[in-house]
């Protein structure tokens, strides 16, 4: 396990079932293998490609590349911004408040895995600006002071989201940990490259900016 890492296994590790925004799609995978609407692993596949995917792209994957920018600029106001707007579209809003201690715990976990690591724009962000703190966002803002680049740090959040998807689905899908596995590098290496060409057209675009796609 590298650095830029850390925070996702451990989250994994600690609760699966954190309000945390990204990992709120593993569970609604699971929901639905339990209500019968995925009994299959071609099922499984084609909700990850025509319901995951694209959220993925017109959501969290800019908002990664937002928090880069807003990083940079040390612009409190701005993460906040971009958090909120990521909690908007993944938690509902009678589960926000549990979200939101869920995001303080999320903090103090991220503070523990990078002691040497600054987070007070972060802490403005949530403590002066009200961010409830998703872990994309904070995912993001770690890479960020780690120094890994931009189009990695959104790889590593949609491989890390894809096999936990993937893994609630495994055992009642009847699909083994290889089986599993090989599903998601090719999934993971399937969005991979299409969020390259997206990515790369986003920049080609004249005036494109990661911040006004996710801030309308």
């Amino acid at each position: 396990m590298n650095s830029s890492q850390k925070l996702l296994a451990y989250v994994q590790l600690l609760d699966a079932k954190l309000p945390t925004a990204s990992f709120t799609h593993a569970h609604h995978v699971e929901q639905r293998v339990q209500e019968g609407i995925i009994s299959n692993v071609a099922q499984l596949e084609q909700h990850l490609v025509d319901h995951l995917q694209p959220h993925l792209f017109q959501w969290e994957a800019p908002a990664i590349h937002s928090v880069y920018m807003a990083s940079s600029e040390q612009d409190a106001w701005t993460l906040a911004l971009i958090d909120k707007m990521i909690i908007q579209q993944i938690i509902p809003a009678e589960s926000r408040d549990e979200a939101r201690k869920t995001g303080k715990r999320l903090l103090k976990l991220a503070h523990s895995l990078y002691p040497w690591m600054s987070f007070t724009v972060l802490e403005r962000a949530v403590y002066e600006y009200q961010a409830i703190l998703s872990l994309t966002t904070l995912h993001a803002w770690i890479n960020y002071h780690l120094g890994t680049e931009r189009d990695q740090a959104v790889n590593c959040y949609l491989y890390t989201l894809l096999s936990c998807c993937i893994s609630r689905a495994a055992r009642p899908l009847q699909l083994s940990i290889p089986q599993a596995g090989i599903l998601t590098d090719r999934l993971s290496l399937q969005m991979e490259q299409q969020w390259q060409e997206q990515s790369n057209q986003r920049q080609n675009s004249p005036g494109a900016s990661p911040v006004s796609s996710i801030i309308k």
